[in-house]
């Protein structure tokens, strides 16, 4: 498992409706989470999260923001504990979804993320060093926060890039 830099945000889910829209002023949960993106990046200027942690009824909540059909599950479970490990989460999160009925939403795109392609998808562009946000549920979190992370390489240790094959889905 890799070190972080990690930061906490606060909201009130009391505060949404059912379609994941502030009562207040009809803005998306997403929405909110892109401030919080934007918070981050301007609290750690050289950093982009990349990590969203949350417990299950926070990603159910940024699912209905998204309008997302009702079999779609947003959210990596963590295998290791509160933080996320890149070699064994995944791994063990497509061995359960082979077994499940529903599809899991692993990653979201970045507030950062400006170019799409013709078919609405997010161009990824590593000179930028940003990429889509990893959804991982943390169910210690309580309900009302999550945290956005970024791994950092201040370990000591050789940053080692695993090949994960992820089928592609589409929802038509």
């Amino acid at each position: 498992m890799e070190k972080e830099i990690a930061k906490t945000y606060y909201f009130q889910p009391n505060d949404y409706s059912m379609d994941g829209r502030r009562k207040t002023d009809g803005m998306g949960f997403r929405d909110v989470i892109k401030d919080f993106e934007r918070d981050f990046h301007a609290t750690y200027c050289t950093e982009y999260a990349l990590n969203l942690y949350a417990n299950s009824l926070t990603m159910a909540l940024l699912a209905r923001s998204q309008d997302a059909a009702p079999f779609l599950l947003y959210g990596m479970n963590l295998t290791q504990g509160t933080s996320f490990d890149a070699e064994k989460d995944p791994y063990f999160n497509h061995e359960m979804d082979q077994f499940s009925k529903k599809i899991y939403v692993y990653g979201i795109d970045s507030a950062f993320m400006t170019e799409f392609d013709e078919h609405g998808y997010p161009v990824l562009d590593e000179d930028t060093e940003i990429f889509p946000l990893t959804l991982l549920v943390d169910d210690t979190m309580r309900e009302g926060e999550l945290r956005l992370s970024v791994p950092t390489s201040d370990d000591g240790d050789e940053a080692e890039n695993v090949p994960i094959d992820v089928p592609h889905f589409e929802y038509a």
